[in-house]
């Protein structure tokens, strides 16, 4: 039975029992239910799978700051206070940066991460620059809700989930919170100095998944080989999908974390 908890600073779920540890993290903007569809597969293959919202958004309490290394800390927090590690971390979006910062500084608490369409790191052309300075326009105000839906609606590419607007509806909630905004934009514009050095010190093995269609990319295909490279890692292209290719096709996505865990010893 799935329990929920904010005894860490992170609020989570816990499916409990005695398997590998697996902590599951949302994108920067998102909710753990993010995992809805991956946290059931892995935890039907035996794993203790916690879903956790990152810091300020969802049920956990907002934060000082929202920068990769504060949520790395958050994560540290969080696997310490389980006490059943080393955990496999499996993150989306700007939570890889986070996952690799914290198995960086704390290699003995992590077995793995499974890095689901990272960024990992800061664009800074002038495209970049101004689409950032937009964001954080459009999402200060009550009417942010409506835009991030929007957003979000157009990152799934080719098979939706059949309850996007339920979703759809949970984030447009956590928006109406100005504090809740306030995390989304800053872990969404946070600043990447230090992630490379970080990425050098890197020790546990890695697994990254990218959708074909993800348009966060000019690229993806090219991004996922670069990125399997970088983090000396394997890699995974769903063929089809866009930013959430763990919503789009989860059994695949799932089918893969498991062979990687498994293949950890």
């Amino acid at each position: 039975m799935t329990k929920a908890s904010t005894s860490s600073e992170l609020a989570h779920e816990d499916t409990g029992g005695g398997g590998r540890l697996m902590v599951l993290l949302p994108g920067a903007g998102d909710l753990r239910s993010e995992h809805r569809f991956l946290s059931s597969l892995l935890a039907a293959e035996g794993f203790r799978v916690v879903t956790a919202d990152l810091p300020g958004h969802g049920d956990s309490a907002p934060a000082t700051e929202y920068t990769v290394e504060a949520t790395a800390n958050a994560i540290i927090d969080l696997v310490e206070s389980l006490d059943a590690g080393p955990a496999v971390v499996v993150a989306c979006s700007f939570a890889p940066a986070g996952a690799v910062w914290a198995a960086a500084e704390r290699p003995e608490l992590f077995g793995g991460i499974v890095a689901l369409s990272p960024h990992l790191h800061a664009d800074d052309s002038f495209k970049a620059r101004a689409a950032n300075i937009a964001l954080m326009a459009l999402l200060r105000g009550p009417w942010a809700g409506a835009m991030w839906a929007g957003f979000y609606r157009g990152w799934y590419k080719t098979n939706p989930p059949d309850d996007l607007d339920q979703e759809l509806a949970r984030l447009k909630t956590m928006f109406s919170d100005p504090a809740r905004r306030k995390a989304a934009r800053q872990s969404l514009t946070a600043h990447r100095d230090g992630v490379a050095e970080r990425i050098a010190r890197l020790g546990v093995p890695t697994l990254t998944v990218f959708g074909s269609m993800d348009d966060h990319f000019d690229d993806p295909v090219a991004v996922a080989e670069s990125t399997a490279t970088e983090l000396n890692g394997d890699g995974l292209v769903v063929e089809g999908a866009g930013h959430y290719p763990h919503v789009e096709q989860p059994e695949a996505v799932a089918a893969a974390i498991v062979a990687f865990v498994n293949g950890l010893g």
